[in-house]
């Protein structure tokens, strides 16, 4: 799988195409995804549905015969990118009427039959739970030429037998619960994802086995709010305890979960980091402002105190966390004080990355249902994120220079480049035990091997090295 540097966030642009072993050569399938963790998996997720029935994967869509684009609604530009790539497909559906065409995910969820209006060509517009059934509508398209328009959200994403046809095996993700019960006045994901349902505590167990068996060295688990995983099953489980279960697994090295929220992280799940060997020390836990009036404008349920408290925590339980974030600027009302509080909160956090994004209105937000007005300029929206994006570039080139003349354990997940070294070197990157990127040489494949790599340089985005 290819994708930006947006690794972890709660539903954050990104974009990239997703492939899946198997499949009958001559038959492939395209996949484009934008958004989250969570859009990824479910992008798998449908590749390996179409590779059951014979479909192979292709990173060029005009040698496709099915070609879908799995999509994200928090941001406009997001929605404007998966509509701009779909008017590029108009010109290959006129050439072979014979391609499928499918739009999937939460822009589908949330424009339904309007995709349809805007773009007469597409075949399946499908939305959040409806990812394993791919397959299905792919072969009534092509048995009957009609439209399939699916919205309902009764449907189970995930099939046990499909787990084991998921590609980049070392390192892999479990979707243990999906929606969000929160309704933060920005966001989308609510109308999209639906109220939060957990997966079964003994079947996120045994999904996790069974990647484990197949090779799996790390898995991530995955929720649009996964501190609060376990909140309507019977008997009520938490993440904590999921946590330790699944680090269990004989075979697994590393063990991570994505996304936090702040309102709902308790202590015993900050003290995991302390009593599980396993899990990775990485903490991804959106502030969004550091302006208690503007987080109470967002009904974020916090104050930046509470939240700082919690990053003083986390940092007690393990001196070693690499933490994350999201902060969005020009929200509403946002006065020069409120922003200079979330520069604040950015420097006394330090975070390691952060991801930082202009506030945009969307449509089926509760700030839409409260006529909340986009009042901040574009202008000074601009000016404020690229501050802040300035600032935190030199935070993180603090942070990530403390690791230099460190040695770390990192599991190899690619080869980028070959170098023009004597003996062929190749350049592989991996990931530190803090999520950090790290790039190092050497002369043979070392994908999915944990490995020692001494840092020898860094910059505000990676760590360099050689192996120790």
């Amino acid at each position: 799988m290819s994708h930006d540097d947006h690794d972890h966030s709660e539903d954050l642009p990104r974009e990239g195409v997703v492939f899946a072993p198997g499949g009958v050569p001559g038959k492939s399938a395209y996949m484009l995804t934008f958004g989250c963790q969570m859009n990824v998996l479910d992008s798998e997720l449908a590749m390996a549905t179409l590779a059951e029935s014979g479909l192979g994967a292709t990173d060029a869509p005009e040698q496709a015969e099915v070609i879908l684009v799995n999509t994200c609604s928090v941001r406009d530009k997001a929605e404007q990118k998966a509509y701009s790539f779909l008017g590029r497909m108009k010109r290959l559906k006129k050439a072979n009427p014979h391609v499928v065409i499918g739009v999937l995910g939460c822009m589908a969820q949330k424009e339904g039959e309007l995709i349809f209006k805007r773009a007469p060509y597409v075949d399946i517009v499908a939305g959040t739970r409806h990812f394993t059934r791919i397959d299905e509508y792919v072969r009534r398209v092509r048995e009957g030429r009609q439209r399939i328009l699916a919205l309902g959200r009764d449907d189970e994403v995930v099939s046990a037998k499909r787990y084991r046809l998921r590609d980049s095996r070392h390192s892999l993700q479990v979707a243990v619960m999906r929606g969000c019960d929160h309704h933060c006045t920005f966001c989308v994901v609510p109308n999209t994802r639906g109220i939060e349902q957990s997966k079964p505590f003994d079947e996120v167990v045994k999904e996790c086995e069974i990647l484990v068996g197949a090779g799996a060295r790390e898995i991530t688990l995955l929720g649009q709010n996964i501190d609060s995983y376990g909140k309507r099953l019977s008997p009520r489980r938490t993440l904590a305890e999921l946590l330790h279960a699944v680090s269990k697994i004989p075979g697994l090295d590393r063990l991570r979960f994505i996304t936090s929220h702040p309102a709902d992280l308790k202590p015993e799940l900050l003290e995991a980091f302390r009593e599980i060997p396993n899990l990775m020390p990485y903490l991804h836990f959106p502030a969004q402002s550091g302006s208690d009036r503007i987080l109470r404008a967002m009904r974020r349920g916090y104050s930046a105190d509470d939240y700082l408290r919690l990053v003083d925590q986390a940092r007690a339980a393990c001196p070693e966390i690499g933490l994350a974030g999201d902060t969005i600027v020009g929200f509403p009302t946002e006065t020069d004080t409120d922003f200079e509080r979330t520069l604040e909160l950015h420097r006394r956090v330090e975070y390691q990355n952060a991801f930082i994004f202009a506030y945009s209105h969307r449509a089926f937000t509760p700030a839409e249902k409260m006529n909340l007005a986009d009042d901040i300029p574009e202008d000074v929206k601009s000016q404020r994120v690229n501050e802040l994006i300035r600032q935190q570039r030199e935070i993180s080139a603090r942070v990530l220079k403390r690791y230099e003349g460190r040695v770390l354990p990192v599991l190899v997940d690619s080869r980028v480049k070959t170098v023009g070294a004597p003996g062929g070197g190749t350049t592989f990157e991996g990931r530190s035990p803090q999520n950090n990127i790290v790039h190092f040489d050497s002369g043979r494949d070392l994908t999915g091997e944990i490995v020692n790599v001494k840092i020898t340089r860094t910059t505000g985005q990676a760590l360099y090295g050689q192996l120790a």
